[in-house]
């Protein structure tokens, strides 16, 4: 799921997408696919950054494992996106 917030700020608009994916086959390839998507969907609407969501369902992970926050460094000069464990 895709999401384009719009937010007014000193007179400026601010471009953020959101998404959102459920780890299914392990953390990375769930990370490194959500990233992509949401880079391509941030370039289509000229977002100035990113935020991929990405929900653990499993019971056999402890909260501490799931709950987390990691920046993703822009690629060649594009925008950064941040990628929360939930």
């Amino acid at each position: 799921m895709d999401l384009l917030i719009l937010w007014p700020h000193g007179g400026l608009v601010r471009r953020f997408v959101v998404e959102c994916k459920v780890r299914r086959d392990g953390l990375e390839p769930t990370v490194r696919e959500g990233v992509e998507q949401t880079r391509d969907y941030m370039d289509r609407c000229g977002a100035d950054s990113g935020h991929l969501i990405v929900f653990d369902r499993s019971e056999a992970r402890t909260r501490e494992e799931k709950i987390f926050r990691r920046p993703v460094p822009a690629a060649g000069g594009g925008a950064p996106v941040t990628v929360w464990g939930m």
